[in-house]
């Protein structure tokens, strides 16, 4: 054990310590928590659930350890069980966790998914402690880490904590580690081809291809979900919800999070006057505007209280007004009979607040409360399904209950086959002892256990079920707890998009959820947006759901590519980078820019030169016009321009350039402002080699060809290193590999637009003749 290690889990065992939690969690032999739950994350920082995150599994990482079992069998050993981990891994992820979540204070998701989890992957691949780690135990554990996870994201997270737990707090007696995995980090797949062999026909239709073009969604997939939302008629009350969530995503840009704790009172409008105090619509302006009022994230300051809500204000284009009105006014009119619940549950801290503490309710009435399922008499259910479906009216709950109500006082006593199976399985309980609560008769005697039941005599003492439900069954349970404000707080009916919790009546059973009656009542979290868009395999998506074809419902989209579609589409169209800002919440203007996926045609698009210079130019050289007035070039035909603009005008520097257009190329590593006109490039495309005519940009291929290139220079380099000479001809090799990852390091460096080799040779002139030229 090292000291650095030892101060680490020191640091650990101090914050678990202010917060009251106990260090030594008991496992048992897996390495799961005796009692379910270890530490709460949530309740530690006090978030708001749902959802909850624990730290309870401190055992190996079980598809980790079946890829570990898979090599040790074929190279003859005996697999290993699952177990828990040793000691001095538990104590590195317990401190890694209080350390990541009450000293640096990121959310609960992210410590539980990205902290604690690649741990375990690590510890569960290594038969060694923590400080013992070498690069290949490493990249062992990363291998298999995205050996788990198809898309790589696991891996990734174990590369990522080696940099921000085992080399930040010194873990490793052989760090810093970080460095020396040499492991690439996710990236965007790019082409392999390089550019000097490309085609003009490539070239040209390089220039439309997107910066960081993954973080859009894929066209077609953003058609078909927008044709869903906007055209097809969603089958339940859960898919309503779903469709105007997206539709709220696709005009506001919002993030998921912001779309799901919408308030109630989200409609905020402005009223314009001119000068004379009349309607400023009246003078051809606007006389009133629309805003949506919402609960911003990433709004805290680095001290600031990460459950804190902010509240915020988004203008609404004209365009989108009534849409955005008209949608969201129907969540609200749909979520009212729960938001009516709700609110009763959290005034009177109830479960059943219609009925007093202490009175005996049917059994068959309270069916519906506790299942959601409308459904308790054996009626014919299709004309009351399909009247509900076709405009999700609750009224119809009304008429189907006044209707049964009809049918058991005229003494038709035939249940429904799934109120059978509700009250068995409660039977079952109390015979086990695993709840208290008894049938009982109408005057409040207790059934027998071994009675026969009769179901139509059957009730139930509502103190009893409440304490029932709230012990035995917590997922009926409303989510009653406020939301804090800056100043004040939100009560959770408040919210715009409440659900029916666990509504398997309607989800699974492809019934109906009375949203009248149900008392489980679900405060939104972004989950049910993510869902339905893919976010989890299991969950049949809307594309699933409503695609047309077997294409369109293997579709998948996240929502948080919405936000950067629009963000890209307002660059396009010329919006001013500071309203693009504001729009989203952002603080600086540089926030905006990382949204920024427009293609280099696009970016270019929006650089104007004067229309009759434009003509004069032609389309190579008003392209390298553009590029020099938007700062994204350098070089000796950039500075002649600039030299001739300042002596002799305009229209001379312009005449200069379009005799030197031909001095456009785009490499694969920046652009180059050289003609080769007459003579090659004298780098053979070397451009990283002191080329003072290269000029670094921010294009991804850019940066995939020279983090690539940068790789195998570093290769190349410990590699002639390792074969060490006294000949010239290997120090000429070592001196000519690290010359040239020098080059690549610095252009990596280097701003958009500027030069990385300022001072290079310059390559347009002809090269001095020396004494053995002829």
């Amino acid at each position: 054990m090292n000291p650095h290690y030892a101060a680490f889990i020191e640091l650990g065992k101090a914050l678990a310590h202010e917060k009251g939690l106990h260090w030594d969690i008991p496992l048992d032999e897996a390495g799961a928590a005796r009692d379910g739950v270890g530490w709460n994350l949530t309740a530690v920082t006090g978030d708001v659930p749902p959802p909850n995150h624990y730290l309870r599994d401190l055992g190996a990482e079980a598809k980790a350890l079946a890829i570990v079992n898979a090599e040790r069998v074929e190279r003859g050993l005996m697999p290993l069980p699952q177990r828990a981990l040793t000691v001095s891994w538990q104590d590195l992820i317990k401190a890694a966790v209080a350390e990541q979540l009450l000293f640096r204070r990121n959310t609960t998701r992210y410590v539980a998914h990205s902290i604690a989890r690649p741990l375990r992957v690590i510890a569960t691949c290594v038969d060694k402690d923590p400080w013992q780690l070498t690069a290949d135990d490493l990249r062992a554990a990363i291998r298999i880490a995205t050996a788990c996870q198809a898309t790589g994201k696991l891996g990734d997270q174990v590369v990522g904590i080696v940099k921000t737990v085992f080399d930040a707090q010194h873990i490793c007696d052989a760090g810093p580690l970080y460095s020396s995995l040499a492991v690439p980090r996710m990236q965007a797949n790019g082409t392999n081809k390089a550019k000097h062999t490309w085609s003009q026909e490539e070239l040209r239709a390089d220039l439309e291809a997107r910066k960081r073009g993954e973080r859009l969604p894929e066209r077609r997939a953003f058609w078909e979900l927008t044709r869903i939302v906007m055209t097809e008629r969603p089958r339940t009350f859960m898919d309503e919800l779903r469709f105007a969530a997206v539709r709220t995503l696709i005009v506001t840009g919002m993030r998921a999070g912001e779309v799901a704790l919408l308030p109630i009172d989200w409609k905020r409008e402005r009223t314009y006057l001119d000068s004379n105090g009349r309607p400023a619509g009246e003078s051809g302006g606007i006389s009133t505007s629309l805003m949506v009022r919402h609960f911003a994230e990433k709004q805290q300051d680095a001290e600031a209280d990460s459950r804190v809500l902010f509240e915020s204000a988004q203008p609404v284009p004209e365009m989108f007004r009534a849409l955005l009105t008209e949608t969201l006014d129907r969540v609200a009119k749909l979520t009212e009979p729960l938001r009516a619940t709700l609110k009763l549950q959290c005034e009177t801290e109830r479960l059943l607040p219609w009925y007093p503490v202490d009175s005996l309710v049917p059994v068959v009435e309270l069916y519906t409360r506790l299942a959601g399922n409308p459904f308790w008499l054996g009626i014919e259910r299709d004309p009351f399904i399909k009247r509900y479906r076709d405009g999700l009216d609750p009224s119809v709950f009304d008429e189907l209950h006044d209707h049964q109500c009809a049918l058991w006082r005229n003494g038709v006593l035939t249940l429904d086959m799934a109120v059978y199976v509700f009250g068995n399985r409660l039977v079952k309980a109390m015979r086990e002892g695993k709840t208290s609560m008894r049938f009982r008769y109408a005057d409040g005697s207790p059934i027998g256990l071994r009675k026969r039941m009769e179901w139509h005599g059957a009730y139930l003492h509502v103190g009893e079920l409440e304490e029932h439900i709230r012990f035995t069954t917590p997922t009926k349970v409303s989510d009653t707890m406020r939301l804090p404000l800056a100043t004040g707080f939100v009560e959770p009916w408040e919210l715009l998009f409440l659900q029916p919790k666990r509504s398997v009546a309607e989800e699974r059973n492809d019934g109906l959820c009375d949203v009248t009656r149900y008392i489980a009542v679900n405060r939104p979290d972004p989950t049910f947006i993510g869902q339905s868009l893919g976010d989890a395999k299991p969950l049949p998506t809307l594309f699933e759901k409503y695609g047309q074809t077997d294409e369109d419902r293997a579709l998948k989209i996240e929502a948080h590519m919405l936000r950067h579609l629009q963000n890209t589409e307002l660059f396009r169209l010329g919006v001013a980078d500071t309203i693009i800002s504001k729009r989203f919440n952002r603080r600086s203007v540089a926030q905006s820019y990382e949204y920024d996926h427009r293609s280099l045609a696009e970016d270019l698009d929006q650089i104007e030169i004067p229309q009759d210079v434009e003509i004069l130019l032609g389309e190579k050289a008003g392209t390298v016009a553009r590029l020099i007035k938007g700062g994204k070039a350098s070089g000796p035909i950039v500075d002649a321009f600039r030299r001739i603009q300042k002596t002799e005008g305009d229209a001379a520097a312009y005449e200069y350039l379009r005799a030197e257009a031909d001095g456009f190329h785009a490499t694969p590593y920046g652009h180059c402002l050289n003609s080769f006109t007459v003579d090659p490039c004298a780098k053979h495309l070397e451009c990283f080699a002191d080329c003072r005519h290269l000029s670094a940009t921010d294009l991804p291929e850019h940066r995939r060809n020279l983090i690539r290139l940068e790789g195998q220079l570093k290769l190349a380099v410990e590699t002639i290193k390792a074969r060490p000479s006294t000949s010239i001809g290997w120090q000429n090799q070592l001196d000519h590999a690290e010359k040239r990852l020098a080059g690549v390091q610095g252009l990596l460096e280097t701003q958009p637009g500027k030069r990385p080799f300022p001072d290079g040779r310059d390559l347009s002139l002809p090269r001095q003749r020396g004494v053995l030229d002829e």
